[in-house]
């Protein structure tokens, strides 16, 4: 084949865009102004003492084919509009080096736009940066660092320790489409507007971000962000912070995910710290719209948020998501600070999203899926100055799950919130640690579902009120000393342990004994309207004087036991009696009572029954009806049968004597 003529190799010159070069490998060793360009296979190079510099809008470095190498220990400026690196065909396995293991100087910087950008979906790209890439952004038009957001293709950004991925008022790093980022460098968005974001996955699905021991990603409104593009789509991302790594926003979120629903869906796991600050609105730990899936062994915090005055509280959560599982042995915890009147610290909120507009503006909407906490020996979950833990919105039909293993704390703030605060959604709570809810009184305040609380063990501070539903339950199965009140429950039962309640507790429903010992310290503990169940185990007064305990009836279903202390019980009525069920009364008062029915029983054959299967003070017992009520007592011993006996002998001499005078 002939060669072209010089009249032809000039029109297929002048053919090629304005500043475009040649495809051609490079390797560059001293300073440089000329643009290069790398196709099929080819590899550029600057070396340490390299410098490659270009002005205009031209990129410093296009890629226009598959499998080329980017090699740089030097540095690649562009000082003009133009990026430094640019793929805008699509290519394939483009790998960039910037910098090595023995080399964290390598640089490359643009002033005014991207410093590496991937344009097209199909692109596949490795990015190995041990150096510094930085956008300085001049003119804030949101220039990246690394911008990989239209790739489709595989995308991965490995920033090494000591990296340094840098934008000015833009987001640092944009991934691709199931894109992954490892730090143990630094990824930072600087920024006077306070809007650009450490790593920003947008809308595109399954980006992995790994942050490494000592890595630190920090964006000037969130650390990471994401989220669904329409109520219609599907988006995921995985977050891992290891031990030792921070992933913060400087006046947002820690990681904020902006969704819809719960087609959205985060898995966070974090052993190192993750903390959101408000400067001009929010400013959450993690912020997830979604579902999450979260484990924290580290610490999440929320330092702060704002409101201006009329605008409502301000909320600094330390974790806020519409549903899934929360597991915690770390700190989770919001905070304010010190001066902030328009905001208030708070733990966890279970919701879904903020409603903008229509009559339920202002508040949220409900869950999105089940949510599961579980608090476990050594995590602590606080509102510094609100709830701990707080359900919000509306019903939703979900079930809130709440364990607070032994060890584990749930702390509340400010003189108003519960610890623990219920909406319209079924709430379950099993606890053998700390629920402390000591700065408003009130540990747990449940709503209008149906409620359960469990006890095994642990400490409570504060009042326990299970709501308004009318279906809900109390156990206790572990020994648990409770000074506080407990209200709204239609069972409070006691399984096992030794248990204690010295509070004033206003509970209409049954009070139930399965086993282990509840005492009941000081008179009156519980309402007069609760029945009382005996089905085993045993009830202890101390501290109750003479009329102790009144209960609305009386209920035996098994060998029972009871301690009076010196005091007695009264009963409304009279419920079921097992055939065969014992009930044992003990330490009663002299010459007294143990236990009186209001009405009279004498021929209510149930009751008589009753009374056969008691035992006062190890003797039989008996029963006596004073006009109002139909009392039990120990039969005599038999000395006092005997002394009476003498007495009435006496009578009966003196008697005698009279006459005969």
């Amino acid at each position: 084949m002939s060669k072209p003529s010089s009249a032809i190799q000039f029109l297929l010159l002048a053919a090629l865009p304005f500043g475009a070069a040649t495809a051609a490998d490079f390797t560059i060793g001293g300073s440089s102004s000329t643009a290069q360009s790398l196709g099929n296979n080819q590899t550029g190079s600057v070396t340490s003492s390299g410098a490659l510099s270009v002005n205009g809008s031209t990129v410093a470095v296009t890629i226009t084919g598959n499998n080329a190498t980017v090699n740089n220990l030097g540095s690649i400026k562009q000082t003009g509009s133009g990026r430094v690196i640019r793929d805008n065909s699509g290519v394939s396995n483009l790998v960039v080096n910037n910098g090595s293991t023995t080399n964290s100087s390598a640089l490359m910087q643009a002033a005014d736009a991207d410093v590496i950008q991937m344009a097209k979906a199909g692109a596949t790209v490795i990015l190995n940066n041990y150096g510094a890439m930085i956008s300085l952004n001049a003119s804030a038009g949101g220039a990246q660092a690394v911008d990989f957001s239209s790739v489709t293709g595989a995308n991965v950004v490995n920033n090494y320790a000591g990296g340094l991925l840098q934008a000015t008022d833009a987001d640092a790093v944009r991934p691709g489409l199931n894109g992954v980022v490892r730090n143990a460098g630094t990824i930072r968005a600087i920024n006077a507007k306070a809007d650009g974001d450490g790593v920003d996955a947008q809308a595109n699905t399954g980006v992995q971000v790994f942050n490494l021991p000592a890595g630190l990603i920090e964006g000037g409104r969130h650390g990471i962000t994401g989220g669904q593009a329409d109520a219609a789509s599907n988006f995921a991302i995985f977050v891992e912070n290891s031990a030792g790594g921070v992933i913060q926003g400087l006046n947002g979120s820690g990681i904020n995910l902006d969704g819809f629903n719960g087609k959205q869906s985060a898995t966070i796991i974090n052993h190192g710290t993750i903390t959101g600050r408000g400067l001009t609105g929010d400013g959450d730990g993690i912020d997830a719209d979604g579902i999450a899936y979260l484990t924290n062994t580290g610490i999440i915090r929320s330092l702060n948020a704002y409101s201006a005055a009329g605008d409502g509280w301000a909320y600094s959560e330390g974790i806020s998501v519409g549903g899934g599982t929360i597991t915690n042995s770390g700190t989770i915890e919001g905070l304010v600070t010190a001066g902030n009147t328009n905001a208030v610290g708070r733990g966890i909120t279970l919701a879904g999203n903020d409603i903008t507009s229509g009559a339920l503006k202002g508040s949220r909407e409900g869950l999105y899926a089940n949510a599961t906490i579980t608090n476990q020996s050594g995590g602590l979950i606080r509102g510094q100055s609100d709830a701990a833990i707080v359900v919000s919105g509306a019903a939703s039909g979900y079930t809130v799950t709440i364990y607070n293993h032994t060890g584990a704390s749930i702390v509340g703030g400010g003189a108003s919130s519960a610890a623990i605060k219920g909406n319209a959604d079924n709430t379950v709570i099993v606890t053998g640690g700390i629920i402390n809810g000591s700065s408003s009184g009130k540990a747990i305040e449940l709503g209008s579902g149906v409620n359960s609380v469990t006890i095994t063990g642990g400490t409570i501070n504060g009042s326990i009120n299970g709501g308004s539903g009318g279906q809900n339950t109390l156990v206790v199965n572990g020994s648990f000393a409770y000074d506080g009140a407990i209200s709204n429950f239609n069972k409070v039962e006691v399984q096992g342990g030794d248990v204690t309640f010295s509070g004033v507790s206003s509970y209409t429903g049954a009070t139930v004994l399965s086993g282990g010992k509840l005492t009941l310290d000081g008179a009156q503990r519980l309402s007069a309207e609760s029945e009382l169940i005996l089905n085993g185990g045993t009830l202890r007064l101390t501290n109750a004087g003479a009329d102790g305990q009144a209960f609305a009836s009386l209920s035996l279903n098994a060998d029972s036991s009871v301690l009076l202390g010196g005091s007695s019980l009264t009963f409304g009525a009279l419920g079921a009696v097992v055939n065969g069920a014992t009930l044992s009364f003990t330490e009663a008062a002299s010459g007294s009572y143990a236990f009186r029915l209001l009405g009279n029983y004498s021929s209510d054959a149930e009751f008589l029954q009753l009374v056969g299967a008691t035992h006062i003070n190890g003797l039989g017992a008996t029963y006596s009806f004073d006009g109002t009520y139909t009392r039990v007592a120990a039969v005599p011993e038999p000395a006092t049968y005997a002394m009476l006996f003498a007495g009435l002998v006496l009578v009966g001499v003196a008697a005698r004597r009279r006459t005969k005078v």
